[in-house]
């Protein structure tokens, strides 16, 4: 029987270790209980399967890209309105204009920034974060754990059997976070060159259909529509590659 996603709510096989879709870990079966032995030591993470290659950019993914490149054009937005406001208000104060021409021009500036305060907090409940943004945090959150340990162990403020339990413990976390982490980094660079791939895909047909043009074999009405249409897919997919790269560049 198929499992549903906890992530992006895709149907997935029973047996999956991994979303196909988004990423996201899946939990061990119900119908396929798996048992694990006992084991003394550090552990080593369990070793994932071989996928399929990645043929196109999950739904939630780009959804996501989309919300965020929202974003960041709210937050620039905002940021040059207030610098306009800024700028007014440092009239005021310096006497260089009439107080009733300059909150003509101050009253709409801060109406504009409040409406946009508030498209800003609906967009950012939208927000999520990746996969690999997850277990990013959750390794690092690992690490501390056992930096935290090893300091409480060398000051001796820990007993040495709970130091000893409590470091299995925290070597095993941080090899799952870690192992997981590497798995969810490497599908997000393969979206991502996916979407490098699809964006000089309609680049060269954007320069093919200039040429087209030139020689006459595409006529002029022809060649506003579908120069328009490859523009904005064009304009799109630069965002969202931009986006992508900023988000990984810390990963």
């Amino acid at each position: 029987m198929p499992r549903v996603c906890p992530n992006c709510g895709q149907s997935v096989k029973d047996t999956a270790k991994f979303c196909k879709y988004c990423g996201t870990k899946m939990g061990a079966s119900v119908s396929t209980p798996v048992s694990r032995p006992v084991t003394t030591g550090r552990v080593a993470p369990e070793r994932v399967p071989e996928r399929a290659p990645v043929t196109e950019v999950p739904a939630e993914v780009l959804a996501q890209l989309e919300a965020r490149s929202q974003l960041m054009s709210l937050e620039e937005e905002d940021t040059e309105l207030l610098k306009q406001l800024e700028t007014l208000e440092k009239e005021l104060e310096e006497g260089d204009r009439s107080i009733a021409e300059l909150e003509k021009e101050i009253k709409p500036l801060q109406k504009q920034i409040k409406a946009l305060k508030t498209r800003e907090k609906k967009l950012k409940s939208k927000v999520k974060e990746y996969a690999f943004e997850k277990a990013g945090k959750e390794r690092s959150a690992s690490k501390e754990r056992l930096d935290k340990l090893e300091e409480l162990k060398e000051s001796g403020k820990v007993r040495e059997s709970v130091y000893i339990r409590l470091k299995e413990e925290y070597e095993k976390n941080l090899d799952e976070a870690d192992a997981l982490y590497q798995e969810q980094v490497i599908l997000a660079r393969e979206w991502l060159s996916l979407l490098k791939a699809q964006y000089k895909a309609v680049r060269n047909e954007l320069s093919l259909l200039d040429a087209r043009h030139s020689v006459g074999e595409v006529k002029d009405v022809d060649y506003k529509s579908r120069k328009d249409k490859m523009e904005k897919r064009s304009k799109i997919l630069g965002q969202q590659v931009e986006i992508f790269e900023e988000v990984l560049r810390g990963f």
